[in-house]
């Protein structure tokens, strides 16, 4: 069987209008994630600079170690989300691990930080 050397940039175009692509995948470390967003010039949200908000557990280790755009983490499963903007685009970053070294990339979404919560449909 042939296959259709016009397909890829048919399937790229497509995705192109639904906004730039976003190099992540599941199961990623983080760290080379965040560099990548980084580098495709997606910058991290600073969060919680003004709430008073009191970090515990990973979501402290990982302010300390400079990553403001934590948003939060739970206690019970060391699953971390946080905010990166590009122009006005936003990007929802899920992460699951209890350290910074094994924490690796659960999934992602076009969610901006102060959105309103989605409702089931």
């Amino acid at each position: 069987m042939r296959r259709n050397r016009w397909a890829l940039p048919i399937l790229v175009a497509i995705a192109s209008t639904a906004g730039a692509a976003v190099h992540l995948h599941e199961g990623q470390l983080f760290t080379s994630a965040r560099k990548i967003l980084i580098k495709d010039r997606w910058t991290p949200v600073p969060m919680h600079t003004d709430d008073h908000y009191v970090y515990e557990g990973v979501e402290k280790q990982l302010v300390k170690r400079g990553f403001k755009e934590v948003d939060s983490c739970s206690m019970d499963s060391s699953r971390c989300i946080l905010y990166y903007k590009r122009g006005q685009e936003c990007l929802r970053v899920d992460t699951i691990g209890e350290q910074l070294a094994v924490m690796k990339i659960e999934q992602w979404s076009r969610e901006c930080p102060d959105a309103p919560p989605k409702t089931a449909e």
